[in-house]
């Protein structure tokens, strides 16, 4: 869906693809969508290029921000297994939370109110309210302020920065 008006991309992902899409949040052009169980809340941005994989739960917040090329997994196999069982892992990223450019979000993670994954990170644990992560794999790097009163609203004219 690289070319359609977001109101129309929006009422696909809802009555196609079961997409439970908040108010004043936006999914840009060229997202992989997949599954049945993915909920966004209020004023959440997805840029472009991000795959949501929604075969298992994957809950994303109000006032979320996802970077382009960000990969959120739901479900992963266990090498140890013989017959390569799935294993299925429900993600859920909170509110206010900011996910750089092509981070990894691993199956079963979780990401509390406020935090902020860098770019390129790779989320393989939970991550605590406030703390800014960054890595492979991802690593505490500071506190962020919890004093958050933005509302995210972004929708940018076909694929470009252009509003």
């Amino acid at each position: 869906m690289n070319w359609t008006p977001y109101r129309v991309r929006h009422w696909f992902l809802r009555n196609f693809c079961h997409v439970r899409i908040g108010r004043d949040s936006s999914i840009a052009m060229g997202c992989f969508v997949t599954g049945d169980f993915i909920s966004i809340g209020n004023n959440t941005v997805i840029n472009r290029f991000t795959y949501l994989d929604g075969r298992v739960s994957l809950t994303i917040g109000n006032n979320v921000n996802i970077s382009h090329y960000t990969l959120i997994q739901t479900l992963t196999h266990d090498p140890q297994n013989p017959d390569f069982v799935c294993l299925t892992k429900p993600v859920v990223i909170e509110d206010h939370v900011w996910i750089g450019a092509r981070s990894t979000i691993c199956p079963g993670v979780r990401i509390c109110e406020g935090a902020v994954v860098g770019a390129g990170s790779v989320v393989t644990r939970d991550v605590a309210p406030y703390t800014i992560v960054a890595g492979v794999p991802a690593r505490f790097i500071k506190p962020r302020s919890r004093e958050l009163r933005y509302r995210s609203r972004y929708f940018p004219f076909f694929d470009t920065d252009i509003q």
